[in-house]
């Protein structure tokens, strides 16, 4: 009777995660600033510096442009890294399915969530809406575009980036407990466009997606819990815009 055990599946090391998330990261700002540039030229405007952060910060069909372009080429790009390690990209993203069940009670959770936060914003005398959120809304022309592009290719990109790729580079490292706090944080980072408040918002929410990724091993709960969260913020948008 053979002893040999079965070896675990290869995957990208520490550092390896890390070069290759700068490379990704990378790509997506150059995509995004391609977007705005083409799109201030179309439009007549001033592609400076100026035009530039204003179109970042203003402007909701900008947003939905390069939030769909950056989904397009850096989706792919995770997909083909996660490919170069023989083994199954499902397995390497945790593109699996979830128990309903699960599924159901977290998404619940996360509904939760929301109310809760928009009640402790309340009572402290904060919009539920940041000023961003507004302006991007009033701003995009058409709606649907930005609806598509911030509940749809936004959940879609980030999670398959930070709780697939990046959470399976740190989770043999930091632990499941560490990958979840490390992946968090950087999400919350890279929303620039919010201040202090929102981005602590960020991280808890980011919390409660990395335990989703954790608990049941797929990456799909995360995702549909991201999408529900944004799809929540768009109509809080729409309604106060």
């Amino acid at each position: 009777m053979s002893t040999e055990t079965q070896s675990p599946k290869p995957q990208w090391g520490l550092l390896a995660t890390a070069l290759w998330s700068l490379a990704i990261y990378f790509v997506m700002a150059v995509v995004q600033g391609v977007v705005i540039i083409v799109y201030l030229r179309v439009t007549g405007s001033a592609p400076d510096a100026v035009g530039i952060m204003e179109a970042i910060e203003e402007n909701g069909t900008v947003l939905a442009l390069a939030t769909l372009a950056g989904t397009t080429i850096c989706a792919p790009m995770i997909l083909g890294i996660a490919a170069l390690k023989r083994g199954s990209i499902a397995d390497y993203l945790a593109l699996k399915a979830p128990r309903p069940a699960t599924l159901v009670l977290l998404l619940v959770i996360t509904v939760v969530f929301i109310i809760l936060n928009d009640l402790l914003t309340l009572s402290l005398g904060r919009d539920v809406v940041p000023p961003f959120m507004k302006a991007t809304y009033a701003s995009a022309d058409p709606l649907w575009l930005l609806w598509v592009a911030v509940i749809l290719c936004a959940p879609l990109l980030e999670e398959l980036f930070f709780r697939g790729f990046l959470f399976k580079g740190l989770e043999p490292v930091l632990t499941g407990t560490g990958a979840i706090i490390v992946s968090a944080a950087l999400w919350a980072v890279i929303h620039t466009q919010y201040g202090l408040y929102e981005k602590t918002c960020i991280f808890v929410m980011g919390l409660l997606l990395g335990y989703a990724r954790a608990r049941t091993g797929s990456l799909v709960p995360p995702l549909l819990m991201h999408a529900t969260a944004n799809l929540i913020a768009t109509i809080e948008a729409a309604i106060v815009v």
